[in-house]
């Protein structure tokens, strides 16, 4: 471990800038910089941040997962397929045509999102 002598500028502009933001959240930092030292409340500040940095390790996980499963949902849909892509299309033009109510026509893609895997 590095003393606090032995940081470049940068470093140290961060580890100060990070105490001072956490200061906010738990006041106790004045004490250990006051007692211990820079060090003590940087490494106090790790401990004390790592369930909030566990849980946004596990949010990104469980959005990647998410992200990854409506892609792959996406892509093998028969929504996706070109020939049922062009039913829906001419039904919703042919409603917006006939009646000019955007969401009466837009409800004929209700059907084919529902019953996708029915199609085809």
């Amino acid at each position: 471990m590095k003393k606090w002598e032995d940081l470049t500028f940068i470093q140290k502009a961060v580890i100060s800038i990070s105490i001072v933001v956490a200061a906010a959240f738990a006041p106790e930092i004045a004490l250990l910089v006051q007692f211990g030292g820079i060090e003590v409340a940087f490494a106090f500040l790790l401990v004390a941040f790592q369930p909030i940095l566990a849980w946004l390790q596990r949010f990104y996980v469980q959005f990647k997962n998410i992200i990854s499963l409506a892609i792959i949902s996406i892509r093998y849909s028969n929504s996706a397929k070109p020939g049922v892509f062009a039913l829906q299309a001419s039904f919703c033009c042919l409603a917006l045509a006939l009646t000019g109510s955007g969401i009466f026509a837009f409800s004929f893609f209700v059907p084919g999102m529902l019953l996708n895997g029915v199609m085809m």
